[in-house]
């Protein structure tokens, strides 16, 4: 294939990637402009891929591609600000050339307010001025020491914001992470609202903002459309490549996921999941595992075990538990939605002895119940009971009832060894489980997981 390369950069860019050098594109050139159009269509649309006309020249391929490449390193933030924070180590050693001064005094002369990273900026700028007034450097004086005042109360309160978005984060996070809402995240709500809305904060702190909005909505789901159509407000910073980068559009595309899954719109939130995967960076394997569970949802688990299985080599490198915790248990899924309870159980007792302790911090319920699944698909009834002994889940499921909604599984798990093993009488075993789901569906409206019904309904019928 002539023009393998460029079809493959082509194939990995992402829709608001493409959207943003729609913007910027001029092209005079006929066959640029035709070349850019089948770019176009085949990122934004659904409909089959427009092939590219192999009969023009190589090299106008070759320099769109970097034109290309080039407008977004551009606009990308984090370009930004890892090259601010070059300047100020060359600032602080006293390493920094005249042209990267020349460099920097253009910035600072074509700054536009409310720049993503505005904060760091300020003070990059602030640590310049300092640097020129020992050095009794005046000539440039004026314009810096102008910026310093024309955007220090700017600073001081994105600054603030920065400062007491960390107590936000960590209320809210908690809450988020014992899958509960409380009032340590809800008393941040207007607060964050206020912060998203606000167009004269730096962009960082507002898609923090949101990020932790999202955590809200996802332990409250009266919130999940509000937090939605935030999102669709974002688009039009994305698109012009103010809040641009590569990995915040995954992030955007991942978040985007979880929301549209818990608001149960699975085919429209698979769109976002699958790019939120187009690339292998650190938040990779927790983006793809909820891919995977969405996968799961829409009835492809062979597709979604595929995936998880060769995504094994980065999980095993993970330095984040929780997110490690979370691919281990969605990978247990996936065997049991292909009927490898085998499987689900070796790959649950093989991690269970490498990683107990970051199971029962971050993951238990997730963990064990899919876990005792296994077992129970198996018919090991004397270790489901010995596991839920050893790790006190009745205990724990228990404690957390009592700040989320659900059925109570492990003790139905419980129960239901105890029918097998003769303690009770299957009418006393099915009466009470039918009792607490009429409870809990008539107040709460919700229903249990159709995957467990089914098994403890066949683990009734059968003799053993």
């Amino acid at each position: 294939m002539k023009l393998k390369k460029f079809i493959k950069y082509t194939e990995s860019l992402l829709p608001h990637e493409v959207e943003l050098l729609n913007q910027l594109n001029q092209f005079q050139d006929d066959d640029r402009i035709d070349v850019f159009k089948r770019i176009y269509h085949n990122t934004l649309n659904q409909e089959e891929n427009k092939d590219f006309d192999e009969g023009i020249n190589k090299r106008k391929y070759s320099h769109l591609m970097n034109w290309m490449q080039s407008k977004l390193d551009s606009y990308c933030t984090d370009s930004y600000y890892k090259r601010l924070n070059y300047y100020d180590n060359r600032i602080k050693t006293d390493t920094i050339s005249s042209e990267e001064e020349n460099e920097l005094l253009s910035l600072i002369k074509h700054y536009s307010a409310h720049h993503y990273h505005f904060i760091r900026f300020y003070e990059v700028v602030k640590n310049y001025l300092v640097f020129l007034l020992v050095r009794v450097r005046l000539n440039d004086y004026e314009l810096i020491n102008q910026f310093i005042h024309q955007y220090h109360d700017d600073y001081i309160r994105c600054k603030e914001v920065s400062n007491r978005m960390t107590q936000s984060a960590s209320d809210i996070v908690t809450d988020y992470h014992t899958n509960k809402t409380s009032l340590n995240s809800m008393k941040w709500l207007n607060w964050l609202r206020r912060l998203y809305a606000d167009k004269s904060l730096d962009g960082y702190n507002r898609y923090q903002a949101l990020i932790l909005l999202s955590y809200i909505s996802l332990t409250e789901n009266s919130l999940l459309e509000e937090v939605l159509s935030y999102y669709k407000d974002l688009e039009e910073y994305l698109i012009d490549g103010t809040y641009y980068s590569r990995k915040l559009l995954l992030n955007y595309y991942g978040n985007k996921q979880l929301i549209l899954m818990k608001l149960h719109k699975y085919d429209f939130a698979l769109y976002y999941g699958k790019l939120s995967i187009s690339d292998q960076g650190h938040d990779y394997v927790m983006y793809l595992s909820n891919y995977c569970f969405n996968l799961l949802k829409l009835g492809e688990p062979k597709r979604a075990l595929i995936l998880l299985k060769e995504a094994l080599p980065f999980a095993r490198q993970m330095s984040n538990k929780f997110n490690r915790t979370l691919y281990i248990s969605s990978l247990m899924k996936c065997y049991i939605d292909n009927s490898q309870y085998n499987n689900a159980k070796q790959f649950a007792e093989n991690q269970l002895a490498l990683h107990e302790k970051d199971i029962i911090e971050h993951n238990w319920n997730k963990f064990f119940r899919t876990y005792l699944e296994s077992l129970l698909h198996l018919r090991e009834y004397s270790k489901v009971k010995r596991i839920i002994k050893r790790y006190n889940l009745i205990e724990k499921e228990s404690s957390s009832l009592k700040n989320y909604i659900t059925f109570p599984y492990f003790k139905w798990f419980l129960a239901l060894v105890n029918f097998k093993e003769g303690n009770i009488s299957q009418f006393k075993f099915s009466s009470s489980i039918k009792r607490e789901i009429e409870s809990l569906s008539n107040t709460y409206n919700i229903k249990p997981s159709g995957k467990i019904m089914s098994l403890i309904e066949d683990a009734v019928v059968k003799l053993v």
